[in-house]
């Protein structure tokens, strides 16, 4: 039976070392290739018969003339942007991608850090300490006997 065990345990490994590998390996394959591009071929005649459907299509439109151009008028003299934010809104999204950076050199060592640390150290060691000694004086049960 000792012969055995280094077999069934060579073999466990074995397996567990090619699921670890699998694991690595899923998804880098999933993530399939950085081109950009579908290898299917139907999507793109999937994409082009879409477009060529979209050209046929007349665009309706029931407006009269004065209002499709009281309505051109109108959008020209809009105070928001085309995009419908405030404009507090189109200022803050500047300034969001305009970041202010400032550059603070480091004081140095910090002593206070330090203590809170060691203390911090010191005060698990105690904790440690007491529960070994709680645990080690404790006399086991007693099993009754008859």
């Amino acid at each position: 039976m000792t012969r055995r065990t280094p077999k069934i345990r060579n073999r466990l490994l074995g397996l567990a070392l090619a699921a670890a590998i699998a694991a690595m390996a899923a998804p880098a394959a999933l993530a399939g290739g950085s081109s950009g591009t579908y290898k299917d071929g139907w999507y793109g005649y999937a994409v082009a018969l879409t477009k060529q459907q979209q050209q046929q299509l007349p665009v309706l439109d029931g407006r009269s003339p004065d209002t499709r151009d009281a309505a051109a008028v109108a959008s020209l003299e809009r105070l928001t942007p085309i995009d419908g934010r405030s404009p507090d809104t189109a200022d803050a999204a500047v300034q969001a991608h305009l970041p202010v950076v400032t550059v603070v050199r480091s004081p140095g060592f910090d002593w206070g850090d330090f203590g809170i640390g060691v203390a911090a150290a010191f005060g698990l060691m105690l904790l440690v300490a007491g529960s070994v000694k709680f645990l080690s004086a404790r006399r086991p049960t007693q099993v009754a006997t008859s």
